[in-house]
């Protein structure tokens, strides 16, 4: 019913568009004739940076640095106004600490010019569209359109086209002026954007192939629709740090440039599926960016399937899709076919009309659209190598079986490429749980991996215990080994996944290690001996509440208490606080290591909101394991070590019978592995951590699961120990938590983001750890 309406609808608007004088669509002003930008040239160095050494040789060769990006150590140079860019290189790549240097190229935008009219939309029946948005529209998906702007808003000299008033935008970014309106002054991008998003169903104008994905518009091309390398650079990376999961770049020239290619490997590590223009050389010459291995490099054919006149081939050719061909009118409908779409003249920003254009420029958006819908009906996420596959293992086969140099693979076929994303079949149970071992009580949180869309789920965890949510938490309270089962549905059938010996539980043995789970103040331990209390006693892995913390047990028998606290740095360099209990509830005092590194800080709170605090600040080993002690006598004297060194002392201010304890609690979510010793005496011993257990490289993984909801987890790994920032922010760019801030040791690190207090959609976490910087994207699904 909704491909009737679609093209009931089309047909009543070419009815009206008939009216409206079609026109033939001209080139961006005229484009500039340089290869490169003259006085500037890229230059990279091997460590990424420019040391001062590197600064000394700057100004030797009379260079400075015009901007960095800093993403892939690239820096753009300014040349003497008395050298040549090509000697300015060949002067940067005899150095030793250069890894590449080159001219700052310019591309321009694929688009041959045009004479009389085009005809309508025959591209869009030609992929077979029609069937293919019965399956997906493209909702969720972001794709940026890489070009000379979009007419997206009404902003001072431009309007939006009236034909994209119901399209999606996410914010972009204007390279060429450096601001945040990327409007279109070349008319070229509009054009390229209405070909994968122009509002459909909306009774005006025509249709777009993923009709409800948003736009993302970078501006790299200026209104002559041509642009440096260094801005569609960094126009690739802040798509790919912005949220984009598909960029459209129907532009390029015919210079490799490893710049370049650093910024597609970049975008595509993120999980970006890039799609650029074969180039309109009627050659096989290579045009870059397409050329490269990270692109879905798109060949153009007219409505005959037959490859154009213009159009680029040989071996870095992957697709085809219609780009269109204004010297003829096969369909015989009267106008010449091409491809059409509304956008301005390229001068008049305020007045659009429906123009047909021609080239692989044309191409190249029907399959950007076309992996917008692919990643919408897989659910939101799909890697480039599966859009990439699902284009073209479904295209129809055209000129020589098999792949050629003219239609790659053949031309695409979007409704045969959406049946390969199954929805329509019984669910494939799968799930995993965090964590699989430890100590009794252990809390597991189960997740749902289970595809093609289950409607039930029924859990069974091996101790009796059952569930029917889709990501339960579960506690196994005794010791053991289970097996656990979940068994999914949905209309089409169902599945079971069984994981025997899943859940290892253990007792806890006598050197209690608490993973600080259950946020009480735990392992109340008498380091000098007997406990004197009348009223009862904790130890052991008992569990003592807040309220019991500052409940008078009496006094020792000895007058100095020693708590002794061991932790492992290889999971986590954090601990909360060691309490030292007194006799009333208004007094008590306690040691914070806020920064088990440098930091410390002795409190006490003194009738009630009084708060004393002294802090110590000291640098200790960085190996794995620290004992931190404190020693605290009953005449209000405490001494604070970590391992055998003494950081400092304070007096508390005032003094009560005596104390009545000391222990820890987890006053924040990054604790595990911490160890309490019961030895009488304070370590001084720093046992050295295994050199196995410490990753050799920093590592930010993918979250699991992906899609979520509402929780995942987040898992990264450091070589050293060092201070960390673990974000998540929404495609807008806008923070939206916080999950880590703080000293982490070496080793693996995990951490769960809760999401149910945010909306559904692409989310992006950085890691920050020293000089690393790291950007991954996920998917929440509610």
């Amino acid at each position: 019913m909704r491909t009737l309406l679609i093209l009931v609808l089309l047909s009543a608007l070419f009815s009206v568009a008939l009216a409206e004088d079609f026109k033939i669509g001209q080139p961006c002003g005229t484009p500039s004739a340089d290869e490169y930008v003259p006085g500037e040239i890229i230059v990279k160095f091997k460590d990424g940076g420019i040391r001062q050494s590197q600064n000394q040789a700057l100004a030797d060769l009379g260079t400075s640095v015009i901007s960095t990006i800093e993403q892939i150590g690239v820096h753009q140079l300014r040349i003497p106004a008395d050298r040549s860019v090509e000697e300015m290189v060949d002067l940067y790549r005899a150095r030793p600490d250069v890894e590449y240097a080159e001219p700052n190229y310019i591309a321009h935008a694929f688009m041959t010019p045009n004479d009389p009219y085009y005809g309508y939309q025959w591209h869009m029946p030609l992929i077979n569209m029609p069937a293919a948005w019965d399956q997906s529209s493209g909702s969720g998906v972001v794709v940026a359109v890489n070009d000379c702007g979009v007419a997206y808003e009404n902003y001072g000299e431009f309007a939006q086209a009236p034909d994209l008033a119901g399209t999606t935008f996410v914010p972009g970014w204007d390279f060429i002026n450096n601001d945040a309106h990327p409007n279109d002054d070349c008319a070229h991008g509009t054009h390229v954007a209405g070909t994968i998003a122009q509002t459909t169903n909306n009774g005006l104008g025509v249709a777009g192939v993923a009709y409800n994905c948003s736009i993302m518009p970078v501006k790299v091309l200026d209104a002559s629709g041509s642009g440096s390398y260094t801005a569609i650079t960094n126009g690739i990376i802040w798509a790919a740090d912005n949220g984009a999961d598909v960029i459209n770049m129907s532009l390029g020239a015919p210079y490799a440039s490893t710049e370049l290619q650093d910024a597609l490997i970049y975008a595509t590590n993120l999980g970006v599926t890039i799609v650029a223009a074969a180039g309109n050389a009627g050659s096989s010459t290579p045009q870059y960016p397409a050329a490269y291995p990270q692109c879905i490099s798109v060949s153009a054919v007219r409505y005959d399937k037959t490859y154009t006149g213009y159009t680029s081939y040989g071996s870095t050719i992957d697709i085809c899709a219609p780009g269109g061909d204004v010297g003829v009118d096969q369909n015989a409908d009267g106008y010449p076919d091409g491809v059409l779409q509304q956008t301005h003249d390229g001068s008049n920003y305020t007045t659009f009309s429906y123009y047909f254009y021609e080239g692989t420029s044309m191409a190249t958006p029907h399959v950007a659209g076309l992996a917008a819908l692919l990643i919408a009906k897989n659910g939101g996420t799909m890697s480039p190598a599966a859009v990439r596959a699902a284009i073209q293992n479904t295209a129809e086969d055209l000129g020589t079986a098999g792949w050629d140099q003219y239609y790659g693979y053949g031309l695409i076929d979007a409704n045969a490429a959406l049946q390969t994303i199954a929805t329509d079949a019984p669910p494939v149970a799968n799930f995993s749980g965090t964590p699989t071992s430890g100590y009794a009580p252990l809390a597991v949180q189960f997740t749902d991996a289970s595809t093609n869309a289950p409607a039930t789920w029924a859990w069974t965890f091996g101790d009796g215990g059952t569930s029917t949510l889709q990501n339960p938490s579960h506690t196994y309270a005794a010791a053991g080994t289970y097996t656990v089962s979940l068994t999914v549905t949905n209309a089409f059938g169902s599945d079971a996944e069984t994981k025997t010996g899943y859940i290892v539980v253990t007792n806890v043995p006598p050197q209690q290690c608490d993973d600080f789970n259950d946020g009480n103040i735990t392992n109340w331990i008498n380091k000098t001996g007997v406990w004197t209390a009348t009223g009862g006693y904790m130890k052991g892995n008992s569990t003592l509440t807040t309220a019991q913390a500052i409940s008078p047990f009496g006094s020792y028998s000895t007058a100095t208490v020693n708590c002794d606290v061991r932790m492992n740095l290889g999971q986590k360099s954090r601990i909360a606080r060691i309490i030292f209990g007194y006799a009333d509830a208004s007094n008590y005092r306690y040691v914070d290591a806020d920064d088990i590194n440098n930091r410390y800080t002795i409190c006490e709170r003194v009738s009630g909101r009084n708060y004393t605090r002294k802090t110590i600040t000291a640098t200790v080993n960085t190996a794995q394991w620290y004992a931190l002690s404190v020693v605290a006598a009953a005449d209000g004297n405490v001494t604070l070590k970590v391992g055998g060194v003494t950081l400092g002392s304070y007096k508390f201010a005032a003094v009560k019978t005596g104390l009545v304890g000391c222990g820890y609690n987890r006053s924040n979510s990054d604790f595990d592995n911490f160890c309490v010793s019961s030895a009488a005496t304070a370590s001084t011993a720093t046992p050295t951590a295994a050199a196995s257990s410490v990753p050799s490289s920093f590592e930010l993984t993918q979250n699991y699961p992906n899609p979520f909801n509402p929780t995942t987890t987040i898992s990264f790994t450091l070589p050293a120990a060092g201070e960390v920032t673990l974000e998540v922010f929404n495609v807008l760019g806008q923070q939206v938590a916080v999950l880590a801030d703080g000293h982490f040791g070496a080793g693996a690190h995990s951490v769960t983001w809760n999401a149910s207090s945010v909306s559904s959609g692409v989310y992006l976490y950085r890691l920050q750890a020293g000089e690393f910087t790291e950007t991954r994207k996920m998917l929440l699904v509610k």
